[in-house]
C-alpha cells in the first residue's frame, strides 16, 4: 500500500550502541530496540520460537469434552463427520483432521466441502443431511459454526452430537453444540490468540492425542510433521502472525522445507519454486492456488491434494490447481477492472471502499478487496449482485477492525460474519446504496487522529542495506498484524526509471550515493507525477531468490516527493 504524500513519523534511530551484546548489525539492533525489545534475552526468544513454548491445549474452553466425546467415537467405531469451509483455512482444517484419524487407524471421516456458489459460507442442511446419510453420528464443523444456532439444532434432531471449532468472532450466545471450541470465547483462557480455524483443530489434535496416550494407546501420529498445513492456513487467512501462531508458522516452515509432503512438493514444482520456502511464498504462491479450487472449481480437489500420499495423483491435482488459479486470475482482473472503473466515475468514501457489480465471480471478491485495499489505503468491500442479493467479502488494514464496523451497520446487513481483517457478508440489493455511508462513519471512529502520516522505523543510508541486515529480517519472519514488516525511509533517492501499469501500480529503478535500486511493482499514488525526479521512499526490504541467485527488491509502502 502505498501512502498519498505523507508526513513520515519515525520512530527511532539507528544507534551503534543499541543491544550491544547481539552479534548483529546497528540497523538490526536498533530495529528490536525500537519494537520494544530491550533485554536480549527477549530479543532471541522473539526470533527463535520453538513447540516448547506452545500452551497446553486442553485448557481451552470446550477442549476436554470435546476430546473424551471423540475418543468414545473412535472406541465405538462410530461414523465422524466433518463439516469444512471451501477456502485454504477450511481445507487444511478438514486434511488435518483426516490425517490423524487415519494415522490412528481409523476410517476416514466423512468430509463435506460446500460449494461457494450454491452453498455459500457456513454449516447447512444439504452437507448435513449428506453426512447424515452417510451414518455420521459425530459431526465436527472445521473454521464454521460459531453463528449456525439452526443448523446445529437441525443435526441435533437428527440424532447427531455436534462439536463446533471455529476461530471467527462470536457475537451473543454460541449454538447448542455438544462442545465449542472456540478461542474468541471470551471466558476462554485462550481469549487473545487470534488462531486461524487449522490452529484451533491443531490445539484440539494435540489434546486428542494426550488424552489417547493416556488411556493406553500406542503408536500415535507425529504431530509436528503437520505444522505445515497449519503454516499454510495460518499465512493464508490473514490472522495476526504474533503469539502462537508466529510460532506454528516458523515451526512449519520448518517442516515444509525439509520433510514436505507429496502434495505440496508437487504443487511447488509446478509453481515453479526452486528455492526455500518462506513465508511470503505461502500467501502468494502457495496459497491461491489451493484456494482457486474452492473460489472456481471443486475445494475437494485441494483436500485431496494434502491428503494424497501417490505422487502422481498429486501431480495431476498440483497441474489442474494451477490451471484454476489462471482462471482465477483472469475472473479477478475482469472484477478490479469494473471496480476501478465504478470508483473513477464514483469516488470512494474517506475512510473505506464499497464497490458492487451485478454477477461479478464471487470467488475473487475477497481477492479485489485485497487489491483495492492496497490501492487506496483504507477498508474495502466487494460485493456481488444476484437475484435481489449482494454477496460481499471485505478486507480491512492493520488496526481497523472490519468485523466491529459491519456491526455498526448491521441494520442493513442480511448477515455478516469473519474476523478483524476479513469479513463477509449478505445483503438486500436494494439497501447496498445507504451500505458506504454507515461504514464510512464507522470506520472513521477507529481512525486514527493524525491525518496523512507514515510511520517507519528508522531512516537508514543505502550503504545500511547489507547482505548481513537481509539475513537478520528474515529471522523476523513471518511477518503479519501484532509483527509487522519492518518499514524503512531513505530520502531523496534519484528517479532513474519509472513504468506504469495499467492497474494503478508502478516499478522505479532508484538511485542513491551510487547504488541502485529496483523496487518492486507497487500502488502508486496520484500525488506522484511524472516529473518527480527525487522521492523519498519507505520500504521494505526483499530478498528474492532467483536461479539460485539472491537480489536486493525494495517493496514500496509509501512515498513522497522530496521537499
Amino acid at each position: 500500500m502505498v501512502c498519498t504524500a505523507p508526513q513520515w513519523v519515525i520512530r527511532g534511530h539507528v544507534d551503534d550502541h543499541a543491544l550491544p551484546s547481539l552479534n548483529f548489525t546497528p540497523v538490526f539492533r536498533s530495529l528490536m530496540r525500537c519494537r520494544g525489545m530491550h533485554d536480549p534475552a527477549e530479543v532471541m526468544d522473539f526470533l527463535t520460537p520453538n513447540l516448547g513454548q506452545l500452551r497446553d491445549p486442553r485448557s481451552m474452553k470446550g477442549m476436554e469434552r470435546a476430546c473424551s466425546r471423540i475418543v468414545e467415537a473412535i472406541n465405538r467405531k462410530e461414523n465422524i463427520g466433518v463439516f469444512t469451509d471451501y477456502d485454504v483455512d477450511g481445507v487444511c482444517s478438514a486434511a488435518l483432521i483426516h490425517r490423524f484419524m487415519t494415522g490412528l487407524g481409523c476410517d476416514p471421516p466423512a468430509v463435506f466441502i460446500p460449494d461457494r456458489t450454491s452453498d455459500g459460507y457456513g454449516l447447512n442442511t444439504r452437507g448435513i443431511d449428506e453426512l447424515h446419510a452417510r451414518g455420521v453420528t459425530l459431526l465436527i464443523t472445521a473454521d464454521c459454526g460459531i453463528t449456525a444456532h439452526q443448523e446445529v439444532d437441525y443435526a441435533n434432531s437428527l440424532g447427531m452430537d455436534v462439536i463446533v471449532t471455529d476461530h471467527h468472532e462470536v457475537d451473543g450466545p454460541v449454538p447448542d453444540a455438544y462442545s465449542v471450541i472456540n478461542p474468541k470465547q471470551s471466558d476462554c483462557l485462550f481469549c487473545g490468540e487470534d488462531l486461524c480455524g487449522t490452529g484451533v483443530v491443531y490445539h484440539l489434535i494435540i489434546a486428542l492425542r494426550s488424552l489417547l496416550r493416556e488411556r493406553g494407546v500406542a503408536n500415535l501420529p507425529n504431530l509436528k510433521g503437520e505444522l505445515d498445513i497449519v503454516a499454510m492456513a495460518t499465512v493464508a487467512d490473514a490472522v495476526a502472525l504474533s503469539g502462537l501462531n508466529r510460532i506454528l508458522v516458523k515451526e512449519g516452515l520448518s517442516v515444509l522445507n525439509s520433510s514436505m509432503r507429496v502434495g505440496l512438493s508437487a504443487l511447488s514444482r509446478v509453481a515453479g519454486i526452486k528455492k526455500e520456502l518462506m513465508s511470503r511464498d505461502l500467501g502468494y504462491i502457495l496459497g491461491p492456488r489451493i484456494n482457486a479450487a474452492g473460489r472456481i472449481s471443486d475445494a475437494r480437489k485441494a483436500f485431496d491434494l494434502l491428503t494424497t500420499e501417490d505422487p502422481g495423483q498429486a501431480q495431476r491435482l498440483a497441474v489442474e490447481l494451477d490451471g484454476l488459479n489462471r482462471k482465477r486470475q483472469m475472473h479477478e482482473q475482469r472484477v478490479l477492472e469494473m471496480a476501478l472503473e465504478q470508483l473513477r466515475d464514483s469516488p470512494p468514501m474517506e475512510n473505506v471502499t464499497v464497490v458492487w457489480g451485478r454477477d461479478w465471480h464471487i470467488g475473487v471478491l475477497g481477492i479485489v478487496a485485497s487489491r483495492l485495499v492496497n490501492l487506496l489505503a483504507r477498508p474495502a468491500l466487494v460485493i456481488s449482485v444476484m437475484d435481489g442479493m449482494g454477496i460481499g467479502s471485505g478486507r480491512s488494514l492493520p488496526g481497523i477492525d472490519l468485523h466491529r464496523a459491519l456491526s455498526g451497520a448491521a441494520a442493513v446487513l442480511a448477515g455478516f460474519g469473519g474476523h478483524k481483517m476479513a469479513v463477509g457478508l449478505s445483503v438486500p440489493e436494494e439497501r447496498i446504496t445507504v451500505l458506504p455511508g454507515m461504514l464510512n462513519e464507522a470506520v472513521a471512529s477507529q481512525m486514527e487522529t493524525r491525518q496523512n502520516t507514515f510511520d517507519v522505523d528508522l531512516r537508514i543510508s543505502p550503504y545500511d542495506l547489507s547482505p548481513a541486515l537481509l539475513q537478520e529480517l528474515e529471522l523476523l519472519a513471518p511477518y503479519g498484524e501484532g509483527n509487522p514488516e519492518p518499514v524503512f525511509l531513505i530520502p531523496a533517492m534519484e528517479v532513474v526509471s519509472r513504468k506504469d501499469f495499467g492497474d494503478g501500480q508502478a516499478k522505479f529503478i532508484l538511485k542513491h550515493s551510487n547504488r541502485v535500486f529496483h523496487t518492486l511493482k507497487s500502488p502508486v499514488g496520484p500525488h506522484l507525477g511524472d516529473a518527480s525526479k527525487y522521492l523519498d521512499v519507505a520500504f521494505t526490504p526483499v530478498r528474492l531468490r532467483i536461479n539460485g541467485h539472491s537480489y536486493l527488491y525494495l517493496s514500496v509502502k509509501a512515498m513522497a516527493m522530496s521537499r
